[in-house]
């Protein structure tokens, strides 16, 4: 079984997953929002699977071993999780030469914009009853690949606001944290 590190102490394993099922509870979540088509149209995509899947495979998710975990308290773990380490964060947000941060410190950065940041501010007002987000166990740290709105909503929210289960998606990664979504269709 997946190791967790000690610092996301809230974590309990649900059930193993398979990527398939991953990458279908992603799409339920993302493919029918018409910010996301014009997404991946305007980098040379075809639909919304063709971009995803060009964008989460510098981290092989079919070859990894998946794992559901509930967290059972959102509000005290997902600020230690790490951000996505996608080119877009890392132009637009991060500073210069970080791959990753932790949500706590994204969320600072991100203060004097963050009330203009419509989808996260939606999404703290209608936050979903129940939401699998994905990421993987890198060098004692637990990595965002999907769900960094809703990750950076959860940062700001109060516990009350929180009504259903929070679930990662998880799977080891050992190697060099890679930057995903780095590409455009060739």
């Amino acid at each position: 079984m997946l190791e967790i590190p000690k610092q996301y102490e809230s974590l309990e394993y649900v059930h193993n997953i398979d990527w398939q099922d991953v990458f279908a509870v992603w799409r339920a979540y993302e493919a029918y929002q018409k910010n996301w088509r014009k997404h991946w149209e305007e980098r040379g995509f075809e639909s919304w699977d063709e971009w995803r899947q060009n964008y989460i495979a510098p981290i092989k998710p079919e070859e990894k071993k998946w794992s559901a975990w509930r967290v059972n308290r959102p509000i005290e773990d997902f600020p230690k999780i790490y951000g996505v380490p996608s080119k877009g964060w890392q132009q637009d947000v991060y500073p210069e030469g970080v791959q990753t941060m932790p949500l706590r410190e994204i969320v600072e950065l991100l203060k004097t914009d963050f009330g203009k940041n419509e989808k996260v501010e939606a999404i703290k007002n209608n936050f979903p009853y129940q939401t699998m987000l994905t990421g993987i166990v890198n060098k004692g740290r637990i990595v965002l690949v999907e769900g960094m709105h809703r990750s950076l909503a959860l940062v700001t929210m109060s516990e009350n606001k929180i009504k259903g289960d929070v679930v990662l998606a998880l799977a080891e990664h050992n190697e060099i944290l890679p930057t995903v979504g780095k590409g455009q269709v060739d």
